[in-house]
């Protein structure tokens, strides 16, 4: 069996679990990247750019070369209009039946199943029901019958249960990261890992309310590799890839105090690379931030979202103090680990005094970067639902939202209305605050000077803030630049 993976742009770590158990059964699995140049619809999009740097024309070509009996995409619900589309150009070239895994999926189920251009769908955790998958046809089945994959017979959708979660993390084997690394060598530098997997809170906006709801009580708990299974594989990549800084990708990485202590230790001995994580406030207190400074910790991401603690508990399911949050910011920063706090904008009853007393909020206890994102509304989620049954979205929209054809996020918000509630100019605040003193923040604010803030284009402020200020290591813009510098020179040299 030949396999391929079809990815959007970036280094995503659950088709290298994918390929990796695939691999096992002597499967050959290939990746095929779309570096997705000036073709990012919530981050830079300029279709003219888009159309002169494209590089789908040589990548259907190397698809049908390759000629794989599966063609496989993780899809988010930011990319499955463009999964869509690959897949339907896909038809016309290749043989290969096709399927889509991940989170949209598994949230709109009964849309995805229903497109011309899918086969089958992976609802859930897919490294087992995909080898299953991968084993039938070989075998000459028709795949049908497995857990988590839905298929089609005619205008019939053939439905399936759905397996419990993977309880034993350390029975996979290790990502397959010459997957990408091999493929293109602009992946190095920093290595991306996770520890565990599942939450246990159901904020309802994330992808972790869908699984809640799908898993039930299993998925509350969250699972983890033990110590040295992850050391092993961080040992195995010092020495296989040299890479300068890892970014541990866990929803809450330090969820278990006592876990983190026994890895922090055998990390600072064993590893000893700088590392960012993402951190739940409320479980950081003194100690935990001197064992994440002493084991090499340089940044940590976590989410205050919203100022009213009521809207935080009530709307978006999420328990959290604001004086931890607070706490947190100032123990990690005394530290002198870059702090990330991230919001959200845009609700739909969302008033000035309300922005005013977030951006006050930073002031007092200001992170290193304020990382701004506008309310999103993902298929599946009880925000969604919330938003539905309050009048702010119709079925028609609900709809439009289940078919992944709403695209706005960090940097685009369409539909804002940017009157009255001053968002824009308090993000462009924010964005300001870390080449601004405390006191020229509160006479902002005091005397309402962001109102005549001029509303700059978002991915421009977005930009500049990122090339002036940013952590020892930036992961993420590190290897945007990267991988633009990279594809575009392939383009320009290669053609």
């Amino acid at each position: 069996m030949r396999v391929a993976f079809v990815c959007p742009g970036y280094e995503n770590l659950g088709i290298e679990y994918l390929s990796a158990v695939l691999r096992q059964d002597g499967v050959e699995t290939r990746l095929f990247l779309d570096p997705i140049l000036f073709a990012e619809s919530n981050f830079i999009d300029h279709p003219g750019l888009a159309g002169l740097s494209s590089y789908k024309a040589r990548l259907l070509r190397e698809i049908r070369r390759f000629d794989p009996q599966l063609i496989c995409f993780s899809v988010i619900s930011d990319n499955y209009r463009w999964a869509c589309q690959w897949a339907a150009d896909l038809r016309a070239v290749a043989q290969g039946r096709i399927v889509f895994g991940g989170i949209h999926p598994t949230s709109s189920p009964e849309v995805v199943i229903r497109s011309s251009c899918v086969d089958y769908i992976c609802i859930g955790e897919g490294e087992y029901p995909l080898r299953d998958l991968v084993r039938s046809l070989a075998s000459g089945g028709d795949g049908s019958g497995i857990l988590n994959i839905w298929s089609k017979k005619d205008d019939e959708v053939l439905r399936t249960g759905i397996r419990p979660p993977i309880e034993d993390l350390d029975a996979l084997p290790f990502p397959d990261k010459g997957l990408f690394y091999h493929a293109h060598p602009v992946f190095k530098g920093g290595y991306l890992a996770m520890t565990s997997r599942g939450c246990s809170f159901s904020c309802k906006y994330c992808c972790n309310n869908v699984y809640h709801r799908l898993y039930g009580k299993s998925a509350a708990r969250i699972r983890r590799r033990s110590v040295g299974h992850v050391i092993a594989e961080l040992e195995r990549a010092k020495k296989e890839y040299a890479p300068r800084h890892i970014l541990f990708a866990d929803d809450l990485f330090n969820s278990d105090v006592k876990w983190l202590q026994a890895f922090l230790q055998e990390y600072r001995q064993r590893i000893g690379l700088p590392f960012a994580c993402y951190v739940f406030p409320d479980l950081i207190d003194e100690p935990v931030a001197q064992a994440l400074q002493d084991a090499g910790c340089f940044k940590v991401q976590m989410g205050l979202q919203v100022f009213d603690q009521e809207k935080r508990k009530n709307v978006l399911g999420r328990v959290s103090s604001q004086d931890k949050i607070a706490a947190a910011i100032g123990s990690l920063r005394r530290r002198h680990i870059y702090v990330v706090c991230d919001t959200i904008f845009g609700f739909p009853d969302e008033v000035e005094e309300e922005l005013v007393g977030l951006a006050r909020f930073y002031a007092e206890h200001p992170p290193d970067h304020c990382e701004s994102f506008w309310l999103r509304y993902y298929p599946g989620t009880e925000i969604t639902q919330w938003a539905f049954e309050n009048g702010y979205i119709d079925q028609s929209k609900k709809r439009r939202i289940e078919e992944g054809l709403e695209s706005f996020g960090m940097v685009k918000n369409p539909e804002h209305p940017g009157t009255g509630s001053y968002a824009r100019q308090i993000m462009l605040l924010l964005s300001l605050y870390p080449f601004m003193p405390k006191k020229l923040k509160l006479w902002v604010l005091d005397r309402k000077i962001y109102r005549h803030m001029p509303l700059l284009p978002s991915i421009v402020v977005y930009v500049l803030v990122r090339l002036v200020h940013h952590p020892r290591f930036d992961f993420n813009t590190e290897r945007t630049w990267r991988r633009y510098r990279y594809f575009l020179t392939r383009l320009i040299f290669q053609r």
